[in-house]
């Protein structure tokens, strides 16, 4: 199979499998239903994810991954910090409050007590590997004397509560519809806008 068609059918699976956790939950989503439904052999499914654990992680790092790309592009550039931020906000938005990390955190939620594998799955292949990207790039503004911050860290917690404040938890709770790229955008520029008035050198 060729490289691109390879990577068309994986990214169909994972679409199905989102659509899937969205519609039953993680423990009703089966890889047999998800194989059905993205007209998939499960031994497909089986030999490049392995188990649906790694079905899970594989959506989770392909989210993250997109985030990743978003700030990565902006590491090795001199374009204006709120420009950057907006860009990576936007993205960061995007995946946080869209309808893949909705339902991926429900069904991180729902199974914590009893497959607490699922959490530490999310938080690996998602935060903890997007994070750090972004507070190099915040390294990186603070050693060209563009932000002044004592803890990269810090700063990267405030872009994010700027940026996603109570939204998040809406969401899932059902009570705030996917915001549009209008409205993603106008909140990535607001949060970017705010942090460089908080941390501007």
């Amino acid at each position: 199979m060729k490289e691109a068609t390879r990577e068309r059918r994986r990214d169909r699976i994972l679409d199905v499998t989102v659509e899937t956790l969205a519609e039953y939950g993680y423990r009703d989503t089966t890889m047999l239903e998800v194989a059905r439904r993205a007209s998939a052999s499960k031994e497909t499914l089986y030999a490049w994810f392995g188990s649906k654990p790694g079905l899970f992680q594989a959506v989770i790092q392909r989210n993250a991954e997109a985030v990743r790309d978003a700030v990565e592009g902006h590491l090795a550039g001199d374009e204006p910090i709120e420009e950057a931020l907006a860009d990576f906000g936007h993205a960061l938005a995007g995946l946080l409050l869209g309808e893949s990390a909705v339902a991926i955190n429900r069904a991180a939620i729902s199974e914590a007590r009893t497959a607490p594998t699922l959490a530490r799955i999310l938080s690996q292949s998602g935060r903890e590997a997007t994070l750090p990207v972004f507070t190099r790039y915040l390294e990186r503004c603070r050693a060209r004397g563009l932000l002044d911050f004592e803890d990269s860290g810090e700063a990267a917690e405030t872009f994010i509560d700027l940026l996603i404040g109570d939204a998040q938890v809406r969401r899932l709770l059902g009570v705030m519809a996917a915001p549009g790229s209008a409205e993603l955008q106008n909140r990535a520029k607001r949060a970017g806008s705010k942090f460089v008035l908080i941390y501007s050198a």
